[in-house]
């Protein structure tokens, strides 16, 4: 035998381990904010740390005073979903604020915590906002780095940029040993002098850096943050002119940014007044709303959005809404009296693949979801049984969300990649390649209207019958 076995006179029952491994499926209606708020009970709300609330009731201990809880009141008032809540600390200046909304990714503070969230046991944060943080610009961060001199040698390199700023990164690019170029990855902020040093293998390397107007820092650490996340950050614009919405939208192209502009109004009973606030919290509660009611195939746009008294810059439908929109500026139009609607369905990717935010978020929970069904599989051992349940777990996933309308019906397909070697399988390599197509929205329907002269003549033989009826029922009479 096999195995040892016992004398056995009877019926055995054994559950076999070759299962097709299920998928439970990403949450993708859950939000994440970050924000202040002076005279939160510090215990619950504790600075730089994930807390999750469910309801408009959990957030008793938070104060009024700040930017969250009048966002989280907009977002209760719309749906009843996940809110992951990181608490930062207040600032004399925005500067000051800035640093501590960035946080450091070290320690896990400022929009870092939200990465944390999961470990925490809590839900993961897909929809990232930082309602009144993000719409000024830095005027003041590295714009550019010019290399004057490439160097020779070099097989690695690490950029510095020292100055009186803070937060600037860059990344030295390499072509045949020499510093071809330097992309700056984060601008920072607070410079007005700034030097750039090189260190590697090489020598020689000479880079001169620019200070001039840069994307505002907090965009550009939640973008980093929504990437290892895979979740979307919807970014309030300047809330100005069309034309600053514009520029600020120029600074930045990232498919995982989602740009709202103008700001809305809503009632403060407190000042008795209607108050100009960031747009984004109404953005991302309908947008879960979306979710809970037909799935994050479908991206919240032309629909009437609740808890508003109205825009703190009126757009209109048409010239005006499809400039913002051409430039990938989502914004908030009346058209027609007939209330006021989100209005748009853009990331800011200069990848036209990428363009849909539905079709960005729908992408990342499949990634998400084929990760966590292969996990279970990984360390079992290359067998007949165990390649072919990689094919059906995968099939059998992607089939139930065809069922469901999140990916087109005849899109999916699951299948051994061509480039598997005996020599990768010998060492524990397998490559599948998985395609799907989530629907795009329906942006542009064009219609052609044609005249169809020949009516006439229908409509005079229409007459003429009419008469020849009318005569033959006189002549009986």
């Amino acid at each position: 035998m096999g195995k040892d076995m016992a004398f056995n006179h009877g019926v055995t029952v054994s559950e076999s381990g070759e299962t097709i491994a299920s998928v439970t499926g990403t949450a993708t209606g859950v939000i994440g904010i970050i924000g202040t708020a002076p005279d939160a009970d510090k215990a619950t709300w504790p600075l730089n740390t994930p807390v999750q609330l469910l309801s408009i009731g959990g957030a008793s201990t938070l104060g009024t005073a700040g930017t969250l809880y009048d966002a989280i009141d907009s977002i209760y008032g719309i749906v009843e979903c996940p809110v992951i809540v990181v608490r930062v600390d207040t600032a004399d200046t925005q500067t000051g604020l800035w640093s501590n909304v960035v946080g450091d990714s070290a320690t896990y503070t400022g929009v870092h915590a939200f990465t944390r969230a999961q470990s925490d046991g809590l839900y993961k944060p897909k929809l990232l906002i930082a309602p009144g943080m993000t719409g000024a610009s830095a005027p003041d961060g590295i714009a550019s780095a010019t290399v004057t001199t490439g160097g020779s040698g070099y097989t690695t390199a690490t950029v510095t940029i020292a100055g009186n700023g803070t937060g600037a990164v860059a990344e030295a690019v390499l072509s045949g040993g020499a510093i071809s170029a330097i992309t700056i990855t984060e601008p920072g902020y607070g410079y007005t002098t700034a030097t750039i040093s090189i260190e590697g293998d090489g020598s020689g390397a000479v880079a001169i850096a620019s200070v001039g107007e840069t994307i505002n820092p907090v965009v550009s650490e939640l973008l980093s943050v929504a990437d290892k996340l895979w979740a979307m950050a919807y970014i309030d614009g300047p809330g100005t002119t069309d034309a600053d919405a514009v520029k600020f939208r120029g600074l930045l192209s990232d498919e995982r940014a989602f740009i709202i502009d103008p700001p809305v109004l809503k009632y403060d009973t407190g000042q008795s007044a209607n108050v100009t606030t960031p747009a984004s919290p109404f953005w991302v509660a309908q947008q879960v709303l979306y979710d809970q009611e037909y799935g994050p195939h479908w991206a919240a746009s032309n629909v009437v959005i609740d808890g508003i008294t109205g825009v703190n810059r009126p757009v209109s439908y048409g010239t005006e809404s499809n400039y913002l929109n051409e430039n990938r500026i989502n914004t908030i139009i009346n058209r027609n009296n007939t209330g006021f609607r989100l209005w748009g369905v853009w990331t800011c990717s200069s990848n036209s693949l990428w363009q849909f935010v539905s079709v960005r978020r729908v992408a990342d929970m499949i990634n998400e979801g084929l990760r966590e069904v292969y996990f279970s599989y990984l360390d079992r051992p290359f067998t007949t049984a165990n390649l072919k349940l990689l094919l059906e777990s995968a099939k059998s996933y992607l089939q139930g969300l065809s069922e469901k309308g999140v990916i087109l019906p005849s899109s999916y397909s699951v299948a051994f990649s061509k480039a598997n070697t005996a020599a990768d399988m010998s060492q524990g390599i397998i490559q599948l390649d998985v395609a799907f197509e989530p629907p795009a929205p329906m942006t542009d329907i064009q219609i052609t209207t044609y005249r169809n002269t020949a009516a006439y003549t229908l409509l005079l033989t229409a007459a003429s019958a009419s008469v020849t009826s009318s005569s033959n029922a006189t002549t009986s009479s």
